[in-house]
């Protein structure tokens, strides 16, 4: 992954980082999808788990459009985003219960008060408006990044890559604090994970690390990103709609549904129309 906690609010800097890792992404990416291909897919049961959405959206509560707007999601690069270098595709979000769904929603983390308020009371202040469904169904092939383990192969290729010339330089410069390390399990998990996700996306037109690795992800032929909210307890899981075509996977609305729903379920017959 490019190193971008490089401390130094300039996109030409960035962007070299990241068109050096792309030069050598290029000539090594049979090598990373790979390595990724080595990890062993997890099947995820959908069964109570949950989504948060916008009421504007409530008819289409299962459509993954939102989360291409603007620099897109954690896992999936957006519209803002240069489509030329980094094609937009989208991913539905869902989490494993609804405390955690509430958390990633609003934006809160674990235990936080405002004023004396703690996060579930802070909801009253909330001037829009939103709703929540549970679904069922099942993810066939997951990829498992609740653990550093599986990131192992992923790493000792990355090891291998040059580190980019701008990066080195920029490093000497008095002020600049080191790049982040995404050399290990743990250094590369901790990227992904990063609370503060969007900053170089919004700032500066250019994707982070865990849009990047997803796009490897998604190459490698996985139908998801299974991870821990960097909200709340629970676990959640961004699916590629996308790759739904020739898969048994299969996201359904739980219980009865109201009329004038475009779509209550998405599975291989409908996963491009969604």
């Amino acid at each position: 992954m490019p190193p971008q906690a490089c401390g130094r609010a300039d996109c030409d800097g960035h962007d070299g980082h990241l068109l050096d890792f792309d030069v050598q992404a290029a000539a090594r990416r049979e090598v990373l999808r790979t390595a990724l291909q080595r990890v062993p897919p997890v099947a995820v049961s959908l069964d109570g788990w949950c989504r948060l959405v916008n009421f504007a959206y409530c008819c289409d509560v299962l459509s993954p459009a939102g989360s291409l707007r603007r620099v897109g999601q954690r896992f999936n690069p957006g519209s803002d985003i240069d489509p030329s270098r980094f094609p937009a595709f989208p991913a539905l979000y869902l989490a494993e219960n609804f405390e955690t769904a509430f958390r990633e929603y609003h934006g809160l983390p674990k235990d936080s008060r405002i004023d004396g308020l703690r996060s579930d009371e802070l909801s009253l202040q909330d001037p829009g408006c939103w709703t929540a469904l549970q679904v069922t169904g099942r993810i066939d092939k997951a990829f498992d990044l609740t653990t550093g383990g599986n990131l192992e192969d992923l790493c000792r290729v990355l090891a291998r890559f040059n580190p980019p010339a701008r990066a080195r330089h920029m490093a000497r410069r008095p002020g600049t604090p080191a790049l982040a390390s995404v050399g290990t399990p743990t250094g590369l998990l901790q990227t992904l994970m990063e609370t503060s996700w969007k900053s170089w996306p919004v700032h500066f037109a250019v994707p982070a690390n865990s849009q990047v690795f997803a796009q490897l992800v998604v190459e490698a032929g996985f139908e998801g990103i299974l991870y821990r909210s960097a909200k709340g307890a629970g676990r959640c899981l961004a699916v590629f709609t996308r790759r739904l075509g020739n898969s048994a996977s299969r996201i359904a609305l739980r219980g009865r549904s109201p009329p004038g729903l475009r779509f209550t379920e998405i599975t291989a017959a409908n996963c491009l129309d969604v």
